[in-house]
């Protein structure tokens, strides 16, 4: 077992001590006793003298004050105030000749963190120093927690400005090119070339395109107000299977769409958001459907809620939460960035969309959104 003369050796290590005594036989006394523990002691006989050794001696190492409660004309209550406003941490022990509540009181309204009547007891003495000693010991470590959370903190916020700087500059270096690669896309589909190259470029625009949006989704959602329209969900989807159906074709798959009623009921719902969630959801079925194959898109309602859901064959998901985080991908062999579904799980819980997700090696892998707050009465 340490004995207690060693643990305070050890604590007082790389501390200082200021004692301040007005009686010359204590404070040459305590010098004497406390020597043996602290390689540097200072001494003030008044309050002045001691602040002015504080100010200049705490640079250099943590420091610990012992001070008498009556320094003649002065107060040791006093002092240690003005020492809590120079550090607010200060740790403070006063040696009192008297036991008075009013005093006791006084002390703790400034701050003094251990109390010593005289005639000092060693004991008590070295008990109050190891109480205050590693006060301070967990005040550095605190401190230093604190500085490297903060510093921590202004990195992660750099690192963010740097990644939101990266992602303007990568939407705009993307957005002409991409724009100008579809526009002639276009023009050659009007003068009816149609030819497998030509598809497996659409098919590579359109993917590049999909990206462009996540990115620019996730650049703007903060900006752009979330504005509800009414929503015709069998045409919105039917245009978005459209859209990739030629992303299919070149990865040799088919898109099949099924429509469970007529008259679907609208939804009130964003359409960028809504776009995000069709879009993202397709494309990850389209790259993780086995080749050849079909993927089968469903809308239909569930009680009086509006569904919609994408069915395909492919690799058994292993953990249906975590393939919504961001980054995340199952599959490093299938590319991409791991943001689409992190998008779409964001929106569902923003509208309060249930999720549910059911993947086995026979039935395949289906993910269906339900609508719940989003769909509007026959009667709107």
């Amino acid at each position: 077992m340490v004995s207690t003369a060693a643990r305070l050796k050890n604590l007082a290590s790389a501390k200082s001590l200021l004692i301040v005594e007005d009686d010359p036989l204590m404070r040459d006394s305590l010098v004497r006793l406390l020597s043996h523990f602290f390689t540097t002691i200072h001494t003030a006989t008044e309050a002045s003298e001691a602040l002015r050794i504080f100010e200049t001696a705490r640079i250099h190492s943590p420091m610990l004050v012992i001070t008498d409660i009556n320094l003649g004309h002065e107060s040791g209550l006093e002092l240690t105030c003005r020492l809590k406003q120079i550090d607010p941490a200060q740790r403070v022990i006063a040696i009192s000749g008297a036991e008075n509540s009013s005093v006791f009181i006084e002390s703790i309204r400034c701050g003094i963190d251990r109390f010593v009547l005289k005639p000092v007891n060693q004991d008590e003495l070295f008990a109050a120093l190891l109480s205050v000693l590693e006060k301070i010991d967990y005040d550095h470590a605190l401190s230093e927690s604190r500085q490297l959370l903060e510093e921590s903190r202004e990195y992660a916020l750099r690192l963010l400005k740097d990644q939101d700087r990266f992602l303007k500059n990568a939407i705009h270096e993307i957005h002409t090119p991409l724009s100008v690669i579809i526009t002639n896309i276009d023009l050659l589909r009007m003068e009816e070339i149609d030819n497998e190259s030509l598809n497996a470029i659409e098919a590579g625009a359109r993917i590049i395109q999909n990206s462009y949006e996540d990115m620019t989704y996730l650049m703007k959602q903060d900006r752009i107000p979330d504005q509800k329209v009414k929503i015709d969900p069998g045409s919105f989807i039917a245009e978005r299977k459209q859209y990739f159906t030629c992303i299919a074709e070149v990865n040799g798959l088919t898109l099949s769409m099924r429509v469970g009623q007529p008259n679907l009921p609208a939804l009130m719902f964003s359409e960028l958001k809504l776009s995000r969630l069709v879009d993202n959801t397709l494309s990850n079925a389209i790259k993780y459907s086995s080749r050849p194959g079909e993927i089968n898109i469903i809308v239909g309602m569930r009680h009086d809620d509006l569904f919609f859901e994408i069915h395909n064959h492919g690799p058994v998901i292993i953990d249906k939460q975590k393939i919504f985080e961001r980054f995340y991908r199952e599959s490093e062999h299938k590319g991409g960035y791991g943001l689409g579904l992190s998008i779409v799980a964001q929106i569902c819980r923003e509208e309060g969309i249930e999720i549910e997700i059911s993947s086995t090696p026979v039935r395949g892998t289906t993910f269906r959104y339900i609508f719940k707050n989003a769909t509007l009465s026959q009667h709107h």
